[in-house]
């Protein structure tokens, strides 16, 4: 099985387009970039059964996590002989898979040397090191993440921040020593919130045989801005040849700022949360006018009262199954009544939408126009651009009074 990245076009501001081609036996996947890996709880999309995954065209990849399948070690699903793939029916996609829940990482006792301690539904567990790359061998993904010392500390030492680089190299190794062949390997990235540990982290991760690298953007401030400034730190100093998938970003903002920065891929986990929130998408970064009301919402609440005699779709043009067939006024029945369909058609939808997204945005970088709709999305959208831009109006009168 061969894994190969290929890097289309790049600007000097660092915007990446590319794709991500996985060959193995008569199957190719062709990935392009910047995209997104379908976030699962327990092997399943949230809400979603294969099937329903399937008539979504643009998903191509999903990311998988043994915290959810590890109850008890070594977990049943590795005495299913196949491999992964099969035993979830995944077998058309790419695989990728993390230990821990790349969208709701929960703080948890220390890990240690030899053990990442990990947060399951029959509490906290510790996972061995080298018991990790013999799951990843039985399960057979096209991609693993190697195991990572997370911080999840509010405010961690300088010695936590180091020991955490020291040990995630460590298990980094041991993960290339073992794995076997035709597995690929992720490099994650650790340093928390200091710049030279991160620096050193990127630096002697990219001097190891990975295929890829992993960010994760948890944890490490409560903006977009604030977190894409210190991955930057990373960013900066990782080879351009090889993909960049990063955690914790999943608002469009996010994935503006993280693309305009050079990250390829994201997951999906913000869909999956406004889902269960009753939201549905209506974001565009194709934006026509500046001053149209109707579009400075990202998404619509369809717990609102608003929407009961409401026939339009979701999204008018959109194509996905729930706005070409249900009506927001049903779909807001459905939840009232606390109908399991009610999230199964909001998912499809936002999924659906998502993935468009995705393709805008990989249609602007080609076409040159990505800057400015981004700029143009953040007008109209984001309200800490918004106030920034008045809180600098505001400074720029007084200064010229």
């Amino acid at each position: 099985m061969s894994l190969l990245f290929n890097l289309l076009k790049t600007s000097e501001k660092s915007l990446r387009l590319g794709n991500l081609i996985l060959i193995k036996n008569e199957q190719k996947i062709i990935l392009d970039t910047p995209n997104c890996l379908a976030y699962t709880v327990r092997g399943c999309v949230p809400h979603l059964t294969p099937d329903n995954l399937h008539d979504i065209p643009l998903i191509e990849a999903v990311t998988v996590t043994l915290e959810h399948f590890i109850d008890v070690q070594p977990p049943p699903s590795t005495q299913f002989p196949g491999g992964l793939h099969k035993f979830l029916n995944f077998e058309k996609y790419f695989l990728f898979i993390d230990i821990r829940d790349s969208g709701n990482i929960k703080a948890v006792s220390s890990n240690a040397d030899k053990y990442v301690s990990i947060y399951t539904n029959h509490g906290v567990r510790q996972v061995m090191f080298d018991s990790y790359i013999e799951y990843m061998n039985i399960y057979k993904p096209d991609v693993f993440a190697s195991l990572a010392d997370k911080i999840t500390d509010e405010v961690p030492s300088l010695k936590r921040i180091r020991k955490s680089v020291d040990r995630t190299l460590k298990w980094l190794d041991n993960a290339l020593s073992n794995v076997k062949e035709g597995i690929h390997v992720f490099g994650v990235l650790t340093g928390h919130n200091n710049k030279e540990e991160r620096i050193r982290s990127a630096k002697e991760t990219a001097k190891r045989n990975v295929s890829g690298f992993v960010l994760n953007g948890n944890f490490l401030g409560n903006t977009s801005r604030e977190r894409i400034n210190i991955l930057k730190s990373s960013l900066d100093n990782l080879p351009s040849n090889k993909p960049r998938l990063a955690y914790g970003l999943g608002t469009p903002e996010d994935i503006l700022l993280g693309v305009s920065e050079g990250i390829d891929l994201f997951d999906t986990h913000y869909a999956a949360k406004m889902t269960d929130a009753g939201h549905a998408f209506i974001f565009s970064l194709d934006i026509k006018n500046d001053l149209d009301s109707c579009k400075q919402q990202k998404t619509i609440n369809l717990w609102d009262t608003y929407f009961r005699d409401d026939i339009q779709p979701l999204l008018v043009g959109c194509q996905c199954y729930s706005c070409q067939n249900h009506t927001r006024a049903y779909i807001h029945h459905l939840l009232n009544v606390h109908e399991m369909l009610a999230t199964v058609l909001l998912m499809s939808h936002n999924l659906f939408h998502y993935t468009k997204f995705f393709k805008s945005i990989r249609e602007s970088i080609d076409q040159g126009t990505f800057s400015s709709k981004a700029e143009r999305f953040f007008k109209v959208y984001d309200d800490e651009y918004k106030q920034e831009k008045e809180m600098t109006e505001n400074s720029t009168t007084v200064i010229l009074n």
